[in-house]
């Protein structure tokens, strides 16, 4: 069996082995740690509580602030000292209950902490569960740039209970909206499922985070280092962590989710140019991000600021700026290099759209 989808879990599955490993963990005496932010402490936690009722005298609570821009070396160091305090051993346990900043966080401290500890993720929101849970990247964002410091390292059990989405407010279902359309994309799927599921969640809920989940394991235990494939996974996202990272040091709210449905346009745009993709799909594209998203705005003068950013981005290799594009068959194609005049023209077309 394939050791990456092995750990995937749903629903009442998800619990009933939850409540099994948990008595194992009891069994051989291992200290175990949840690591939750505000939000889901008080909205999400109450949820499995009765499920820990075995070992509620055994489990300790670590709680950070909500946000990504608490996605940082000082909560990281918060956790580690928490650990440390109540001397969480080589074999202790971290869980992370949340979303991606929570599973991002979570899994680089476990990962760092005595070298490598047990972690469970339990995503919380769309956008979780359908990527940041998924495939073992951990990490901080650092000096304002996103995910700078990090590692790879599998959770032991990733277990999704959609009813933590009942919990979610309107602008976290947007973010999650656009790691969907990333994968639309990416499978060659036109946008009606996405805009279904947009009219009627309860319907299309599980179907399209079990594909969504799925698709990204399959493609992950293809290339769990990403060193080749994998790298098709961050189609939207280069553009899309620059406007998220500048959104971020201009003080404007901008969600990762929001960022990468932006970012797929831009990518869109040098797809056309560079692989061939019918100008049409770009165009259809922009009238279903207006539909569903606020767009987000930058001005000519912001440029040369995110080319900065683009240009510090840890998929960059030799001095090139690195990019997924969408071909004219509709495939994905990694490792394909933008000059940063091209990228120059892209954002300030971009810049005029809105």
């Amino acid at each position: 069996m394939n050791p990456y989808s092995a750990s995937l879990f749903f629903d009442q599955d998800a619990l009933a082995d939850f409540q099994q490993l948990l008595r194992v963990f009891k069994q051989k005496r291992q200290k175990i740690f949840v690591l939750l932010d505000d939000n889901t402490r008080l909205y999400c936690w109450p949820l499995i509580q009765s499920y820990c009722a075995e070992m509620q005298d055994d489990i300790a609570l670590i709680v950070i602030p909500h946000g990504e821009e608490n996605k940082n070396i000082d909560q990281l160091q918060i956790i580690w000292k928490q650990l440390t305090k109540a001397g969480a051993a080589k074999d202790g346990v971290l869980i992370n209950l949340g979303g991606g900043v929570i599973t991002d966080l979570g899994g680089f401290a476990a990962a760092s902490y005595k070298r490598g500890i047990t972690t469970i993720h339990f995503p919380t929101t769309l956008l979780a569960m359908v990527d940041a849970s998924l495939g073992g990247k951990t990490g901080i964002d650092f000096e304002g740039y996103k995910n700078h410091i990090g590692s790879f390292y599998q959770p032991l059990r990733v277990y999704i209970l959609t009813k933590f989405l009942k919990t979610l407010p309107e602008k976290q279902w947007k973010s999650g909206l656009g790691e969907l359309i990333k994968y639309s994309f990416l499978t060659g799927k036109d946008l009606s499922l996405i805009e279904n599921f947009s009219s009627d969640r309860n319907q299309h809920l599980q179907k399209v985070i079990t594909d969504a989940a799925l698709f990204k394991l399959k493609v992950v235990a293809e290339d769990p280092m990403e060193n080749g494939y994998r790298k098709i996974l961050n189609f939207g996202h280069t553009i899309g962590h620059a406007f998220e990272s500048f959104a971020m040091s201009s003080g404007k709210t901008l969600m990762h989710g929001e960022a990468v449905a932006a970012g797929i346009i831009a990518e869109l745009f040098l797809s056309v140019d560079l692989k061939g993709l019918k100008k049409s799909v770009l165009e259809e594209y922009i009238s279903f991000y207006q539909k569903h998203f606020e767009p987000f705005q930058i001005s000519p003068s912001e440029i040369s600021a995110l080319v900065d950013i683009i240009a510090h981005d840890k998929k960059n290799r030799g001095g090139d700026l690195l990019m997924v594009c969408i071909d004219r068959h509709h495939m994905p194609v990694f490792d394909v290099s933008v000059e940063p005049e091209l990228l120059r023209k892209c954002l300030r077309w971009y810049s005029e759209l809105f």
